[in-house]
């Protein structure tokens, strides 16, 4: 007789394990500089990440761009070394050293060895206290700078955002013009006043590191003390001008005709709300549903798994001191703009009216959560992660408590803010390409 056949059960997935959150330590150095160390025997790495409230929402008003060529120059030349002096000696250490500026912040990052850690920091310092602006290097880079955007107009998708941003925030605000500046203030500022802008705004107090990796922290206290004990002063206060309270052109179509565009870039945007908003969480969740996934998302499932119009469509809300933006984007070709553009209204106008299925909001939630302990595996990512709360002012549990505020999300919630922010009504169409001319959204 054949042997008989045994059927185990189906198993049943358990649920995940909590995500394993850091536990930094805070202390203040000498000179007022505010330090998040966070600790983690792993890799031989270390990342170290300084934020100063030094971004273009800080340029003189004449000079847009000045924050963006300040941090570009940092690394152009010390009061020590040049800046083939200082490639050299990172290259020879394995490290890296990069500025990113901002609308709100300039951040400079970089990854050591721990074996070269006490070297690192005195670069570092080097890097952030004692740039020299050199006259030829300056000169270099913004001309660099310049070409680079003269280039990125060349791009229908630049052109999009930057339009988009335009007509949500209006171009008098930091936030509707991009964070590296404008043509005629990266062209007109002086050399003098990029040296201005570093002595007023690269102060101590106000700005923080953050460290993580694998260091013992009284060392790394003791060689912050010692590299920057000459730093002192606090920057002046950043003053951030008022928003629109209505968009100038809500509910209505921006169309900028692109001559023999294949495709067309299309933006769907509004103002979103603060970081430190207490609808962030559900807002987080809303946007999921609808455009957070270019696959399961709603936007995504429609134009491309439905229609097979596009690669992805997105959404996302971007995070201000001041409330930022929110933004839905995609490219399509132009036979098929007028109809995107109608189909992504269309999924915008149902979440502010029809409740979200409860299914469809607990995959919404399960991504989330179960994706944050990936942004906690690299040293990198812990220092970004502390960073957000530093910077944002946020509780210092608010990770720990990010699942439990997920799971706390409503449909009610859904629903409330599909209205305050996705309604048709109250948010402006730019379209970058062709196929909109005689057509109604």
């Amino acid at each position: 007789m054949p042997p008989e056949t045994a059927f185990l059960p189906r198993p049943v997935p358990g649920a995940p394990a909590p995500p394993a959150f850091p536990r930094p330590e805070r202390f203040t150095l000498a000179n007022g500089l505010r330090v998040v160390a966070a600790p983690r025997r792993s890799i031989p790495q270390v990342v170290l990440r300084m934020v100063l409230p030094a971004g273009s929402v800080a340029d003189p008003a004449s000079h847009p761009g000045t924050a963006h060529l300040v941090g570009q120059l940092l690394t152009e030349g010390t009061e020590t070394m040049t800046a083939d002096e200082l490639n050299a000696r990172l290259d020879g250490l394995g490290a890296s050293l990069h500025p990113y500026i901002g609308h709100d912040f300039t951040e400079i990052e970089a990854l050591f060895l721990s074996e070269t850690l006490a070297e690192g920091v005195a670069l570092m310092a080097e890097v952030i206290l004692r740039p020299v602006f050199p006259e030829a290097e300056t000169e270099r880079v913004r001309a660099e700078s310049l070409d680079a955007l003269v280039a990125r107009l060349d791009e229908p998708s630049n052109v999009a955002d930057d339009r988009a941003g335009s007509e949500v925030f209006g171009e008098a605000h930091p936030y509707g013009r991009p964070s590296f500046g404008t043509e005629e203030g990266i062209r007109t500022v002086p050399r003098e006043a990029l040296a201005a802008f570093h002595a007023a705004h690269y102060r101590p107090a106000g700005a923080f590191m953050v460290v993580a990796g694998d260091f013992d922290p009284a060392e790394l206290r003791a060689l912050l003390e010692e590299a920057f004990a000459e730093w002192s002063g606090q920057a002046p206060p950043v003053v951030y001008p008022p928003m629109h309270t209505v968009l100038p052109n809500a509910g209505k179509m921006v169309v900028a005709q692109w001559e023999e565009a294949a495709q067309s870039e299309i933006r769907i945007g509004s103002q979103g709300l603060s970081r430190r908003s207490p609808d962030w969480v559900a807002a987080s969740v809303t946007n999921f549903i609808l455009g957070g996934s270019t696959i399961t998302g709603r936007l995504g499932a429609n134009l491309r798994e439905d229609k097979g119009w596009t690669y992805g469509a997105r959404s996302a809300f971007t995070a201000g001191m001041a409330p930022g933006g929110w933004m839905a984007e995609t490219a399509v070709d132009v036979e098929v703009t007028a109809d995107a553009v109608r189909e992504m209204l269309h999924e915008m106008r149902r979440l502010t009216t029809e409740p979200v299925d409860e299914g469809e909001l607990r995959r919404a939630k399960d991504a989330l959560v179960l994706s944050l302990p990936r942004a906690f595996e690299t040293p990198a990512g812990v220092a970004s992660r502390m960073a957000t709360l530093e910077a944002y002012d946020l509780p210092r549990d608010w990770w720990e408590r990010f699942p439990a505020a997920v799971e706390a999300v409503t449909v009610e919630d859904v629903q409330r803010i599909a209205r305050e922010h996705f309604d048709p009504e109250r948010i402006v169409r730019v379209v970058v390409g062709g196929g909109y001319e005689s057509q109604e959204s």
